[in-house]
């Protein structure tokens, strides 16, 4: 013990000028003005850290802002082509296939002869295809924003469906032009080609009638996923409205919105029932991904913990 308290002793001796002088430095003006400068620093990099996350944030705001604007004027292209020129084209090609069946049947019947004429009502106007901003929209969605799982998907499907509807459009130009200038495979007549029917017993051409269901098919798509899309971004602009309130002041930007009502009342927006396949990929619309500048935010990685 004595031999304890002696190394104690000695120690305290050697100490105390230590403490002495570090107690003398720390409250020296230089000490003093080192740690302000310190604090100074800390809470110059956290404002210049809140400055770019409102920045950046601002910035995603006004993108998904476009995009929304961009996929409602897509749908009012699908919308508009549908409700003027294809749902007109595929009910009077379904009623000259009605007439078609309703004539034949009369016919093995005995109630007319073969040799009547079929009368039929084609509908036979030139559409041109479509060239809505389907690049703008992939680039800012991929690029500049952090939304995920279904927004891309329906950006991915949308652009797909653009480009089959085009093309379904040109074929049926084509089949139109080879109409109108008479160059038919041999032995075919024009009700032949039109409706998809057999000639010379064992060629059958059934080009027209599939272009009809492709221009059909295709614009239901692009309407279904430009309004999917908008959708899925308004959910992502109320995410950013809350992340921006949650973590700065003052008001948030303003949320575009998208409304088809109108559309959807008038029958014109297909029903989530004929996307069954592809919405059961999605369970929920997905919480966007945080950016490089929203992970090494100070704020959300306290907010990980």
């Amino acid at each position: 013990m004595d031999d304890i308290a002696s190394v104690y002793a000695e120690l305290s001796r050697l100490m105390s000028p230590l403490w002495e002088n570090t107690k003398s430095f720390a409250n020296s003006s230089f000490f003093t003005s080192l740690a302000g400068a310190f604090a100074g620093a800390i809470a110059a990099q956290r404002i210049a850290e809140r400055g770019k996350f409102r920045e950046e944030l601002v910035k995603e705001f006004q993108s998904t802002n476009s995009v929304i604007a961009l996929a409602t004027s897509v749908a009012n292209v699908a919308l508009s082509l549908k409700k003027q020129h294809v749902n007109n084209l595929k009910s009077s090609y379904d009623a000259d296939q009605e007439r078609f069946r309703a004539h034949k049947a009369k016919i093995l019947s005995g109630q007319i002869l073969h040799q009547t004429p079929l009368e039929i009502r084609p509908n036979l106007m030139f559409l041109q295809g479509i060239s809505p901003p389907i690049a703008t929209i992939q680039d800012i969605v991929l690029s500049r924003l952090s939304a995920g799982g279904r927004t891309i998907a329906s950006v991915t499907a949308l652009a797909d469906s653009v480009e089959n509807l085009n093309g379904a459009l040109s074929k049926r130009n084509e089949l139109l032009t080879s109409f109108k200038n008479k160059q038919l495979p041999e032995g075919a007549t024009f009700e032949d080609m039109y409706l998809g029917l057999c000639y010379q017993e064992r060629h059958t051409n059934q080009e027209y009638e599939g272009s009809i269901k492709a221009i059909s098919l295709y614009t239901d798509d692009i309407i279904f996923f430009s309004v999917k899309l908008c959708e899925d971004l308004q959910y992502h602009s109320a995410t950013l409205t809350k992340r921006y309130k949650s973590k700065l002041r003052g008001a948030p930007p303003k949320n575009a919105t998208a409304d088809f009502e109108k559309a959807r009342q008038g029958g014109l927006i297909p029903k989530d029932e004929d996307y069954v396949d592809w919405l059961s990929g999605f369970i929920s619309v997905q919480e966007p991904v945080p950016k490089w500048w929203q992970r090494m935010n100070p704020i959300h990685l306290f907010n990980r913990r």
